[in-house]
């Protein structure tokens, strides 16, 4: 494995560049089938160079893998150059490099091959996991400063029926892994083009149908928040003669937003209107990642609410906000008897009961949270009416009860509840601090009941 000039010094020791690095050390040069398929999920897809080379699926690559370590087994030398990476949401990263593969003949000559290559991981853990993979080559037909031969598209010695150049656009197409649209530089970007990816990433079901969807216009696909970075984005390349490259939510036939990365610049058609052609890579999946692993960090894994760290940042950023407020801590007193007398699953039953409970007896507004073990905590914003706050309590305090008599009568379980009402701004410590106190001079007296101290 060779790293090529520059990307070792400044790559050499990074996570990412070397997952991609074993990754191909594994495919081309050890050629060893199961450290390669081990680094790719159930749905990776890949794209390579060759006609047919194109896997939907571990499974589908791991077919091509066997076909082609069959036909070709000996060790592929690669250098890795003009490499790139960007992190597209937390813990998932595209990649652009250039690579020089080598074979060595039996007359002791040497085949090179040159490739461009664009690639999307993730990395669970300390894991990492390869999704996509794309291999190109540069193209003879391509013009200087064009991203791909636009003039069989938009430039031609003979105008082109909208027919044929929709035709000629699939053939390009089918050699790239995102969908491509083209509009005029002009107001709302009037369609010029698009292929059938394109209108299948959309949800449409034919070209008509998705020209007629977004009402001629391509800037109607946008979601509506992005429309104004969009359109900025691209007057500001088309400006300065350069290509853009941005991440937007579109908006799917059936109102769904799918998350793209685009890559574009303006050309010119035969009849000398100015377009903007686009090709637009799906990004959902690690949008929907990031978005998962943030989830994660802030939520309890066993009833869904929040955990402290998710509760702590809530309560200090509504802090700054409200004019008063009320913050509780409840505990399940004897729930050790649950886990002691019915095992742990039941005791498990028993707090998703309880979060459950909570979720639905306060507004989606309010804070609920898994503190640990078996203490929940709630914060309510602008709480005006303390007699409700105490009602609710009450109910649940008696809806707990009977599930108690029902499912875990030996257990003697009960809950009690403490808390707060104040007006002056505190850190979550001082809150939880102060409401520990008054939780436990109830579980200290009486068991069962609530307690609320006003504070100011």
């Amino acid at each position: 494995m060779n790293y090529g000039e520059g990307v070792a010094n400044k790559w050499r020791n990074d996570p990412v560049y070397t997952a991609v690095a074993h990754f191909f050390d594994c495919y081309l040069t050890r050629r060893d089938a199961a450290a390669t398929l081990a680094m790719l999920p159930d749905d990776f897809c890949s794209v390579g160079t060759g006609e047919g080379e194109i896997a939907v699926g571990k499974a589908a690559f791991a077919e091509l893998l066997r076909t082609e370590l069959e036909q070709l087994p000996d060790p592929i030398g690669f250098t890795i150059e003009d490499y790139y990476q960007k992190e597209r949401g937390e813990n998932c990263w595209h990649i652009l490099c250039s690579m020089e593969m080598s074979i060595d003949m039996p007359d002791g000559g040497q085949v090179r091959y040159h490739a461009r290559v664009t690639a999307g991981l993730h990395r669970t853990g300390t894991r990492f996991w390869l999704d996509t993979v794309h291999a190109s080559e540069a193209s003879k037909y391509q013009q200087e400063g064009e991203f791909f031969p636009l003039q069989y598209v938009s430039r031609s010695d003979e105008q082109l029926s909208r027919e044929n150049r929709y035709e000629l656009l699939e053939l390009i197409g089918k050699a790239m892994p995102g969908g491509i649209v083209g509009g005029y530089h002009e107001p709302g970007f009037p369609l010029y083009l698009a292929n059938d990816r394109l209108v299948e990433m959309m949800g449409y079901q034919s070209l008509e149908d998705y020209e007629a969807g977004i009402r001629g216009m391509v800037l109607n696909c946008v979601h509506p928040e992005d429309r104004g970075f969009v359109f900025d984005e691209i007057a500001a390349a088309v400006a300065r003669n350069e290509q853009y490259e941005l991440d937007c939510r579109l908006k799917k036939r059936d109102g769904s937003d799918l998350w793209v990365h685009g890559i574009g610049r303006k050309t010119v058609t035969a009849e000398g209107r100015e377009v903007v052609i686009s090709v637009l890579f799906d990004m959902s999946r690690q949008v929907d990642a990031q978005t998962s692993l943030k989830l994660e960090a802030v939520s309890d894994p066993l009833t869904g609410v929040y955990n402290r760290k998710g509760a702590q940042a809530r309560i200090i950023e509504a802090m700054q906000h409200v004019s008063c407020y009320l913050f509780f801590m409840l505990d399940l007193d004897n729930f050790k008897r649950i886990n002691d007398l019915y095992g742990h699953q039941q005791g498990d039953e028993a707090l998703r009961f309880v979060a459950e409970q909570l979720s639905k007896r306060f507004r989606s507004t309010d804070m609920v949270c898994r503190l640990g073990g078996d203490e929940f905590a709630v914060f309510v914003a602008d709480c005006k009416q303390l007699l409700v706050i105490q009602q609710k309590l009450l109910h649940m305090s008696d809806a707990y009860c009977r599930m108690m008599q029902q499912r875990w009568p030996e257990a003697g379980s009960t809950m009690s509840a403490g808390g707060v009402f104040g007006r002056k701004h505190r850190s979550f410590d001082e809150l939880y601090r102060i409401a520990d106190e008054v939780l436990y001079e109830i579980k200290k007296g009486r068991k069962g009941h609530f307690k609320l101290r006003v504070l100011d």
